[in-house]
């Protein structure tokens, strides 16, 4: 009598994870991601070091939809702490030089996505906050490690082989 109600129950258990759709890579990338570090590979040691962001400590956000859109915005640690209450018509010379710097200092674009195959995603830039970088184009390798999305440039950034690390919020 237990044979016979175990083998429904263990056909039944089978059909059901059977019919659960598997996780896509659309579905992986899907989310919210704290910038966790800047990584620039060493050739000569053939290791990843930790490294800076345009000289900086950066923090950042990067975002996708699941759906072929995403946002990513990058940002010197002390970003958050500059003044920016000052009166424009007010300050002098230097002091808009360093206000504009600040405001240089930030990195922002949003853009379509597409995975390329199991390793590799595209980039198709709709605005950034540099003007030149509409409707440009970056490939990046990634990989997931549990909750940490790893994307390496396929470019040279600062003239280094350079990735980011990010973990899922």
């Amino acid at each position: 009598m237990h044979k016979i109600i175990l083998l429904p129950g263990l056909l039944i258990l089978l059909a059901d994870i059977s019919c659960t759709p598997s996780q896509t890579i659309d579905d992986k990338f899907n989310g919210t991601y704290k910038l966790d570090k800047f990584e620039s590979y060493d050739s000569v040691t053939g290791k990843w070091n930790a490294d800076k962001w345009r000289g900086k400590d950066a923090d950042g956000f990067i975002q996708y939809d699941g759906k072929g859109h995403m946002s990513v915005h990058l940002y010197p640690r002390d970003y958050k702490d500059f003044d920016t209450n000052k009166n424009i018509d007010s300050i002098d010379q230097e002091s808009l030089k360093e206000l504009a710097k600040f405001y240089q200092s930030n990195f922002v674009y949003f853009a379509d996505y597409k995975i390329i195959n199991d390793s590799t995603i595209e980039h198709t830039r709709v605005s950034a906050t540099e003007p030149k970088n509409w409707g440009t184009k970056l490939i990046r390798s990634f990989e997931f490690i549990n909750d940490t999305l790893i994307l390496t440039a396929h470019e040279k950034l600062e003239t280094k082989k350079m990735r980011l690390r990010w973990i899922k919020l």
